[in-house]
């Protein structure tokens, strides 16, 4: 298990990643977007959304104020938990 308690400022992309599990989100404050090849996914402040294992993903902090967020990923022990994503591309929904 991964647990992150995470402050970011408006305006903060991610790098392109997976993880070896899921990952699941509960936001304290403010706003995030991830984008997945499947989907585009929001939540805000009291909200939360899970990311299946091996999904690439682009996460972005949207609105105005920053996002304080908790994060739990259970990943394969044997396996790197965080993994860049380099063969798939966002394409930028969540700029929007």
């Amino acid at each position: 298990l991964l647990f992150i308690e995470g402050v970011y400022a408006p305006g903060v992309t991610l790098f392109t990643h997976k993880h070896s599990g899921p990952e699941a989100f509960y936001l304290l404050e403010g706003e995030q977007c991830v984008e997945t090849p499947a989907a585009v996914l929001r939540a805000g402040p009291g909200e939360g959304m899970v990311v299946p294992a091996n999904t690439p993903m682009s996460l972005r902090t949207t609105g105005t104020s920053r996002r304080r967020v908790l994060v739990l990923i259970i990943h394969d022990g044997d396996q790197r938990s965080t993994t860049p994503v380099r063969d798939w591309a966002p394409s930028g929904q969540c700029l929007r």
